[in-house]
């Protein structure tokens, strides 16, 4: 697939009235601090008809002035604290085109030609991105990056339920109250993954998942907050008892370890974060640019993430994935309604092989 670049340029917020002051700076959260020090990269796909270029453009302009952290860069306050320059700088605005049909492309799978569908991350001090991708079908193709130190994801859509593994983990776990879908379905990932591995039962392997802490504290904290708010468990254990017991037992590790993540938990970090970790002097432990996780896994879970919501006018994307990420042990959990059929035949897959794993 040859990309070719037609512009690339600058847009900044559009404002109605005044534009307000540029001296203004929002700090980093605790949770902000924390969190992995790159860009997220998303692909939408859609089919024609779809808005032209310029009009898309200026409803960003317009959305800039609302969100004003995506024009803003990283800066500091007096003090040397990390901080978001509400200066207006703008976001950076690439349009593209390709000679061929999206059908001609398809699929869109995960590898290093996904690349060319996204800005370059090479030397960006914009903190989101957006490349408008063109095909003779008339189709579009939508590639956003945005810093994660800037927001999270929001959890509005609801999980797609895998009732086949859940019916599953629930006969083997008798009477007790069934796990949930995510619990079971990563739980089956991290046993499955492990054997595949060929691991040592003496070792150790954990799984790294993101915890929401939108839906836990209290009170409850509204849907229009914007910046990070997560927090992360790693339920561990010997490989040869995460292989050795059956799947409710995997299950239960995560469950358990969800579960501690409640109100208090969260408050007990905002604490400890905004007082301990400068008199400590201690450093955060994400590392984005980790090849090989193994022996430990990491899970991130975009089935909640509303990416199908994103309608300019024209109908919602029939394509919503994640970027190429060269990672070892590390997972994405997405919603794809167009492969129900082949879900079904996983899930009839791990009926019939999953006490062997």
């Amino acid at each position: 697939m040859n990309v070719r670049v037609e512009s690339s340029r600058i847009i900044k917020p559009s404002y109605q009235g005044f534009p307000p002051p540029t001296t203004i700076h929002i700090p980093l959260s605790v949770f902000d601090k924390v969190t992995f020090v790159t860009h997220v990269a998303l692909i939408y796909a859609y089919r024609s008809p779809n808005p032209p270029n310029i009009t898309l453009e200026l409803g960003l302009q317009k959305a800039l002035s609302v969100y004003r952290e995506w024009a803003g860069r990283f800066g500091e306050d007096n003090n040397g604290g990390p901080v978001i320059l509400l200066n207006d700088e703008g976001m950076r605005f690439v349009e593209t085109s390709v000679d061929s049909t999206l059908d001609q492309a398809m699929p869109l799978k995960p590898s290093e030609s996904l690349l060319s569908l996204l800005p370059s991350l090479k030397g960006v001090v914009e903190l989101v991105q957006v490349q408008f991708t063109r095909f003779t079908c008339g189709s579009l193709v939508l590639g956003f990056t945005t810093h994660h130190r800037v927001a999270d994801g929001h959890f509005i859509s609801n999980f797609l339920f895998l009732a086949k593994l859940k019916a599953r983990t629930y006969l083997m776990n008798g009477a007790n109250k069934p796990y949930n879908t995510f619990e079971s379905h990563v739980a089956h990932l991290w046993r499955a993954i492990t054997k595949a591995r060929a691991l040592s039962g003496f070792e150790t392997t954990h799984i790294r998942i993101a915890v929401n802490g939108c839906t836990r504290l209290n009170p409850r904290v509204l849907d229009e907050y914007f910046g990070n708010l997560v927090l992360w468990i790693f339920p561990c254990a010997k490989v040869m008892n995460l292989l050795g017991e059956p799947l409710p037992y995997a299950t239960k590790l995560i469950h358990d370890a969800v579960a501690k993540v409640n109100n208090n938990y969260f408050k007990s970090f905002i604490d400890f974060a905004s007082y301990k970790v400068e008199e400590e002097d201690l450093i955060t432990t994400t590392d984005a640019d980790a090849p090989v996780l193994c022996p430990n896994l990491e899970v991130n879970c975009l089935i909640r993430l509303p990416f199908y919501d994103l309608d300019f006018g024209e109908g919602r994307p029939y394509i919503s994935m994640p970027s190429y990420t060269p990672i070892e042990g590390f997972l994405f959990l997405q919603q794809i309604w167009d492969n129900l059929i082949t879900l079904e035949q996983i899930c009839y897959s791990i009926e019939l092989f999953g006490p062997k794993i």
